[in-house]
């Protein structure tokens, strides 16, 4: 798992990661959703996991 922070929530229910390196990444509105939440705060902390390619596959609530 990645920390990261929601930079941004796009009205489609998609949104924009930032990684601590300061990558921003696209998560889909099908990702947040399938992590459990209907929205994400922009500053919210969260976790991310990867494809090898950089594709944001999951979302969590940092443990």
């Amino acid at each position: 798992m990645i920390p990261a922070t929601c930079y941004r929530m796009l009205p489609s229910g998609d949104a924009e990661i930032a990684t601590e390196d300061g990558r921003l990444l696209p998560v889909t509105a099908q990702v947040v959703a399938a992590g459990g939440f209907r929205y994400l705060r922009v500053g919210q902390q969260v976790a991310i996991e990867l494809t090898a390619t950089g594709t944001v596959t999951s979302i969590h609530l940092p443990t």
